[in-house]
């Protein structure tokens, strides 16, 4: 493991965080998010219900976390309002965040929070960065990709696309 991808694990190791507990699988209920916007000032909760949510958890220093950006991007722009994407940062401060917002804009429509200690990271189980996680409008994690890579995309929109279609059927979306 490179010094760059351990850096999130090292963080939360010195801030005492607990490794022990569970990280959430494909069909568990989806972690509450405690966040603050790009300023640092807490907001309220972001909803994971009733509509299909994009969590993707990135550092400002991460490249592949730029190109999965570019790719949340596409899927943005094909789903709509569909789909919410959530950028969350993890244990950066926000000028950090807003210089890199500045030089690579979120995709349209996505929402930008900040993970200030790294907490919600260990709660949802990222362990290296982009870590993404789609949430079906019941609250339910249904998939998790580890990483990028060429595929990141078309994988995506496979699943995000196939439980659009649950959705319009009445029935629930399964892992796929």
């Amino acid at each position: 493991m490179s010094i760059a991808a351990a850096l999130p694990l090292l963080t939360l190791l010195a801030q005492g965080a607990d490794l022990s507990s569970p990280r959430p699988s494909i069909g568990d209920a989806a972690p509450a998010l405690a966040v603050d916007d790009v300023d640092g000032q807490p907001i309220a909760p972001p909803t994971l219900t009733g509509h299909i949510t994009v969590i993707d958890f990135f550092a400002t220093w991460c490249q592949p976390c730029k190109q999965a950006h570019k790719d949340l991007a596409v899927l943005a722009q094909t789903f709509g309002v569909a789909v919410t994407v959530l950028l969350v940062d993890v244990a950066e401060e926000p000028p950090a965040v807003r210089r890199f917002l500045a030089a690579s804009p979120a995709p349209k429509g996505a929402r930008v929070v900040l993970d200030r200690n790294g907490a919600n990271a260990q709660r949802w189980g990222q362990d290296r960065f982009p870590t993404t996680f789609v949430v079906n409008g019941a609250g339910v994690v249904r998939h998790i990709n580890r990483g990028w890579g060429p595929g990141y995309q078309a994988r995506m929109a496979r699943w995000i696309g196939a439980m659009l279609d649950a959705q319009r059927s009445g029935g629930a979306a399964t892992q796929h």
